[in-house]
């Protein structure tokens, strides 16, 4: 069996093996191909991304790129014009146009000229299960980390537009713009081209909205860092898991949710509820491992507050998403891992719920009660 070669991450200021579980999410999962159908799949996916191949996907999306980023403004404008108040400056969104396309553009050059995935292509068979997908993300590091320093410039120039902004509703607006712009490029592409072009585009997102450099960058100095740090390790490569879960839930208990990008069972609804739940899951792991609430408080509160209530999310769901990762994620820690993590879940849980809307809080409360003898079941078994 192949023997994946170990890389250390560049820079002292960086912890390896969170880094790597960061990036090995962006790797195709291998391991759930059905058996019977692996190998016809996995030559479909070699095929892909030849050289010609990937030339020919990124003039494809090339072509369409400029009128993609033009309508997706035009789209979001109309979706969210009518609760903007005051209007966005139409300067600042030129410019948000303007920065998105330069950053899709360059990562769509990245992908044709300096695919990050080419080391780990000719082994993707042996890629079948969670510890070799970590394995396997040694040999991309190197490639990830040349990416980001090219991106690294103008995503700054990017964040540099709405943060020089007196209108903070422009940061909801451009999180809707690359969220249409990406579902128009992957309109272009096969599904084969989008199994290798999506973590691409994916990066972005995250960048701009998660704090994984951050949580990367966190050394523990002290046994309560360190203790913090293996539950993180043990639970964040279930991120993508815990949120296909809270969503299939979500569906459940809010069958009749309708956002301003439509059902909550369409698809549009369904890739941006699991992207902001992979967003929630972030967040509350990086409270875990800073032993520190604040940033939620003054960072991710503050971005859900404006985004939702421009898209029409109900703050009740929000709440159920956050309250179901915590709960999804006590059921799966042994006692000494629950204490741990439940000193900052509890003041996430009771920050989103005070900042909710006063009408929706005693509806929340009643769906908290019904949980109430698992909640109990785990608070006993965590002293």
């Amino acid at each position: 069996m192949y023997e994946f070669k170990r890389v250390q991450a560049a820079g002292a200021d960086i912890n390896n093996e969170l880094l790597k579980i960061w990036i090995a999410r962006y790797l195709p999962e291998f391991d759930k191909i059905s058996h019977h159908v692996r190998n016809h799949v996995e030559q479909r996916l070699r095929s892909s991304i030849t050289d010609e191949a990937r030339q020919a996907t990124s003039f494809n999306i090339n072509h369409h790129l400029e009128s993609d980023c033009a309508l997706a403004a035009v789209d979001t404008q109309q979706l969210l014009s009518k609760k903007l108040s005051p209007s966005p400056d139409s300067w600042e969104l030129q410019e948000l146009s303007i920065k998105i396309k330069q950053i899709y553009a360059v990562l769509i050059d990245s992908y044709e000229k300096s695919f990050i995935f080419s080391p780990i292509v000719d082994y993707i068979h042996v890629i079948d299960s969670e510890e070799r997908r970590l394995e396997a993300v040694d040999l991309v590091i190197p490639h990830f980390a040349s990416l980001m320093l090219t991106v690294g410039p103008l995503l700054r120039e990017l964040k540099a537009v709405y943060f020089s902004s007196v209108n903070h509703h422009l940061v909801g607006f451009m999180t809707t713009q690359l969220h249409l712009t990406r579902k128009r490029i992957l309109s272009h592409l096969t599904p084969y081209d989008c199994t290798w072009l999506v973590p691409y585009l994916h990066v972005l997102d995250e960048l701009m909205c998660m704090p994984w450099q951050r949580i990367c960058s966190i050394v523990p100095s002290t046994s309560n860092m360190t203790q913090s740090l293996a539950v993180a390790r043990k639970m964040m490569p279930q991120i993508s898991s815990i949120s296909a879960y809270t969503y299939q839930q979500a569906l459940q208990t809010f069958p009749k949710h309708i956002s301003s990008q439509g059902r909550i069972q369409s698809a549009a609804v369904q890739a941006s509820s699991l992207r902001d739940l992979n967003m929630f899951q972030a967040y509350i792991w990086l409270c875990v491992l800073e032993d520190s609430s604040s940033v939620i408080e003054k960072q991710l509160l503050p971005l859900c507050l404006q985004v939702f209530s421009l898209t029409d999310v109900q703050w009740k769901l929000v709440n159920f998403g956050v309250q179901t990762i915590i709960k999804t994620i006590l059921e799966q820690l042994l006692p000494h891992e629950r204490a741990i993590f439940k000193k900052q879940a509890g003041i996430i849980e009771s920050l989103f719920l005070n900042a909710q809307p006063q009408e929706e809080q005693v509806a929340l409360l009643q769906l908290q009660t019904s949980d109430a003898v698992d909640a109990a079941n785990l608070t006993g078994t965590s002293n």
